[in-house]
């Protein structure tokens, strides 16, 4: 099996009207680098400058309601550019103005909609898949629930077993054929350049702390391998347990 790439980021430029959001955009970006903030703007004028300077993002997120020129217009002189790649376009609508954005993938059949109001990790996601395709945003998705249940677990996030679980998942997960214990290290220990050995006590150290913490999830994960509540987790198991988690979110 080959190395497990970096997941990619994606370049998006968020064309957005409200200080507000655009605020907010920009602070979810600096902890959320799957998706890199190659602009925020408020206007399509000064989108369309940067464009013809050089900025190319994978995807484009434009809002329809914007006070310096029409949708429609926005996007016409968007594709007059050539951009080689071209964009994706994903447009935010308030729901009062879906109109707007019918007329837009109208015009435009390649313009993508989200509506608002919108969390932004619905948003973020949205840019994801749009950006890195179906077989990366599954890993991506993967990698957002392995965090979370690491949090709900309250791991503790300067321990390399939490980066050295959440590889082996992955690579689990990614598979086309069941992998052992033994094989997850080793891939995982090829990646991050240290031992095999060194990764099993990790995660092992990992187990013992999660266990101490007596949080539901851990001592659900104990039930479903079969073992007493207060158990600690073998690394084997606990890698079963979290891995038949994924598959049930992740279809």
């Amino acid at each position: 099996m080959q190395p497990m790439k970096r997941m990619p980021s994606v370049a998006a430029a968020f064309v957005i009207g409200a200080r507000m959001e655009r605020d907010c955009i920009r602070l979810y970006a600096q902890t959320h680098p799957e998706v890199h903030a190659a602009a925020i703007l408020s206007g399509g004028r000064e989108l369309l400058q940067q464009l013809r300077c050089g900025l190319n993002p994978r995807v484009l997120v434009l809002d329809v309601l914007l006070a310096d020129m029409g949708i429609l217009s926005l996007i016409e002189e968007i594709h007059a550019l050539h951009l080689d790649p071209e964009p994706v376009i994903l447009l935010t609508v308030p729901v009062p103005e879906q109109t707007a954005a019918r007329r837009a993938m109208q015009a435009f059949g390649d313009c993508q909609v989200l509506l608002k109001p919108y969390r932004l990790k619905e948003l973020f996601d949205q840019i994801y898949l749009l950006g890195a395709g179906t077989d990366q945003y599954r890993l991506y998705r993967a990698r957002g629930y392995c965090r979370g249940w690491l949090q709900e677990m309250r791991a503790d996030p300067a321990m390399s077993g939490c980066d050295y679980l959440e590889q082996m998942l992955l690579y689990a997960f990614s598979a086309d054929r069941p992998l052992t214990i033994a094989a997850l290290y080793q891939l995982v220990a090829r990646d991050c350049n240290t031992q095999e050995a060194g990764v099993a006590a990790a995660v092992m150290r990992l187990s013992r702390k999660m266990q101490q913490q007596a949080t539901p999830l851990y001592r659900d994960l104990c039930r479903r391998c079969g073992l007493p509540e207060d158990s600690v987790l073998p690394n084997g198991k606990l890698v079963k347990g979290m891995l038949e988690l994924l598959r049930q979110q992740i279809v």
